[in-house]
């Protein structure tokens, strides 16, 4: 047959194809035509790297390879790196003693070079979604280390790992213990996305029954097979066991200053030295990695942004597809699926928290979410009760979202009436709080979330920018209620995610003093002459008011920009008084209404932007920019 083939083809030209031998890097990552051009393809040069082609780097094909050549590029920029640092440490040196001569901290890896990481992290950009196949030779800086570096707001030992040789530490077993029964018990419930049951197989891993004798202050020495370099699934028993711990303590502090924070930070950093085991991309061990930092950033939100952390492990989460349910679902172990629906709604839960609460756009849409919400069946000791707990938060989210989402979208001819949305939306939200009926354990969890739910469903909203007087009163009950069942909260302690607590505590005072003008000032909010007597009392206003501040000045003790929150809100409020007494003589008319109170309807968090012009200095107001953020968000 190959000779009849083979005779075929006799007389006939060659097919000859023109095409490019290689397409350079850029290029193939994102899917454009490559002419090939050296040294800078036509493709590179229009989009502005030329520099950057990798058909400039030699012509070997391992240059082609784009993770192959970014490793490459991250060698060399850490050598050059190095060898910065160490021509600055020389002339620190020979200009020790001298007056203005700048001392490099030892936990300092690189000199500042804004331009060189801001170009790197470009790269880092640009490549594919799947990941390399093959891991890192380099030493440069990884992944983690970046996304830490990015992350953090306070210095972190980002230059140990856990194969270097030197003094050491690490809890007594006993205590590592204790913590560790605190988590399970106390921190565990609010987010389950991992197994009890692997845990403490890694717990014994790290912290075996035959230990060394603990020194006087219950620290143990570090054992010898601690040393040398563990590998990955060792690595990331011990990332885990003790971000466990810093979480663990970190829940038992009132204060960032306060010397149990002081060693939940010492956890964290002996932690971050096996995060290359643990924070690693497109996996699933990544992900549950991304999902311990993010809980120590909500205790601990001035050490690290927990934004940042949310926006990486949602892509991370994508990217992985966890947000949809394998087809079929059977394709894979029980174990695994199930592993992956935790992992997702806890990662989708911190998203929507901190989006709704902060008044900014989600991550991803519902609509395009297929996985089922867990079953916490396998793999697990939790009771009925406890399955039922872990659900009722997730199911309020998706509830809040569906709100958020309908009473923000820009209005179409053609739609339903805003008025049957909201209709629609408060049965959803009437039959929730019939069918979820609370536990003794999460009662007053999902009293908050209820809450919030009717303080979104009742705010002013884009499709309904003016709302009646029932639906304001609604609003004036929720925000109240609310506002009450958090401080209970913040007296127990029982406060886990800082951030996102002051922010929805900030929030529902900024509610409470607009149901309250509305109510009560008509005249004030919608230019009417006549006055009408208020329907709401005041004495519960200077009560929610103290509650407010309270919350707002607790929290902040473990939130440095949460100060901010508090003397806005204490400005605002003592404006908002002011107003009220000055009604009950007749001079309302003559008082204006903060301007907080009045875009109430399209309020944006702006509490990052705020402490950082407080710590520039500046003064100007950022009302233009929250109308920008705004626009962008309803866009």
């Amino acid at each position: 047959m190959s000779e009849h083939l083979g005779n075929s083809n006799q007389g006939r030209a060659p097919l000859r194809i023109s095409q490019v031998l290689s397409a350079c890097s850029f290029c193939k990552s994102r899917k454009i035509r490559c002419d090939g051009v050296t040294p800078a393809c036509g493709g590179c040069t229009k989009f502005g790297r030329p520099g950057t082609c990798s058909l400039s780097s030699g012509g070997t094909h391992q240059a082609r390879d784009y993770p192959t050549y970014l490793q490459n590029r991250i060698q060399r920029l850490e050598k050059t790196l190095q060898r910065l640092q160490e021509d600055s440490a020389d002339t620190q040196y020979s200009s020790s003693g001298l007056p203005g001569s700048r001392v490099i901290a030892q936990g300092d890896p690189y000199p500042p070079s804004t331009s060189v990481i801001d170009t790197l992290i470009a790269d880092i950009g640009a490549l594919p979604i799947l990941a390399s196949s093959y891991s890192s030779t380099g030493d440069g800086p990884t992944l983690s280390t970046i996304l830490l570096g990015a992350a953090s707001k306070t210095p972190l030992s980002l230059t140990q790992r856990a194969s270097h040789v030197g003094p050491t530490w690490m809890p007594g077993r006993d205590v590592a213990l204790k913590l560790a029964q605190h988590y399970v018990e106390q921190v565990y419930p609010r987010l389950p996305f991992f197994s009890i049951q692997g845990f403490w197989a890694q717990f014994n891993i790290v912290f075996p029954t035959s230990v060394s004798p603990f020194t006087s202050d219950g620290i143990a020495p570090q054992s010898h097979g601690e040393r040398g370099t563990a590998d990955i699934d060792q690595g990331n028993s011990y990332f885990t066991v003790l971000i466990v711990l810093a979480i663990s303590s970190s829940s038992l502090s009132r204060s960032a200053d306060s010397l149990i924070s002081t060693q939940a930070q010492r956890l964290l950093n002996r932690a971050l030295e096996y995060r290359e085991s643990a924070v690693r991309p497109n996996t699933i061990v990544g992900v549950q990695a991304l999902l311990f930092l993010i809980q120590y950033a909500m205790l601990n939100p001035s050490a690290l942004d927990a934004w940042c952390l949310i926006g990486v492990g949602m892509r991370n989460c994508i990217d992985l597809g966890l947000h949809q349910d394998p087809q079929p679902p059977d394709s894979i172990s029980p174990s695994l699926l199930e592993t992956r629906r935790r992992l997702w709604w806890s990662m989708y839960s911190f998203d929507r928290s901190m989006s709704l609460s902060c008044g900014r756009s989600t991550e991803i849409s519902d609509c395009v979410i297929g996985a089922l919400l867990p079953s916490f069946r396998i793999e697990s000791v939790a009771t009925e009760a406890d399955i039922q707990g872990y659900l009722q938060r997730y199911r309020a989210l998706q509830l809040q979202s569906k709100i958020y989402d309908s009473l923000n979208r820009k209005p179409q001819r053609g739609t339903i009436p805003p008025s049957q949305i909201i209709l629609a939306l408060k049965a959803e939200l009437d039959w929730w709080e019939k069918e979820n009926i609370p536990t003794y354990g999460s009662k007053k969890l999902v009293e908050s979330e209820l809450s919030m739910g009717k303080m979104l469903l009742y705010r002013p909203c884009r499709i309904a920018p003016e709302r009646s007087v029932e639906e304001n009163m609604e609003l004036w009950t929720a925000s109240l209620g609310f506002v009450a069942t958090y401080r209970q909260l913040v007296e127990s302690n029982s406060i886990f995610y800082v951030q996102i607590a002051s922010e929805k505590t900030y929030w529902a005072g900024l509610a409470i003093l607009y149901s309250f003008w509305r109510l009560c000032f008509p005249s004030l909010s919608r230019g009417e002459v006549a006055s009408r007597a208020a329907i709401v009392r005041q004495t519960d206003l200077w009560k929610a008011i103290q509650d407010v501040m309270f919350i707002l000045r607790t929290l902040s003790e473990r939130w440095e920009d949460g100060r901010i929150l508090a003397k806005q809100f204490e400005k605002t409020s003592t404006f908002a008084i002011a107003v009220a007494e000055s009604g009950r003589n007749g001079l309302s008319d003559t008082l204006e209404v903060p301007r907080e109170i009045q875009t109430f309807g399209s309020y944006v968090s702006m509490t990052s932007i705020r402490a950082s012009k407080e710590s520039d200095g500046l003064i100007q107001r950022d009302l233009d920019l929250q109308k920008f953020v705004v626009e962008m968000v309803e866009t």
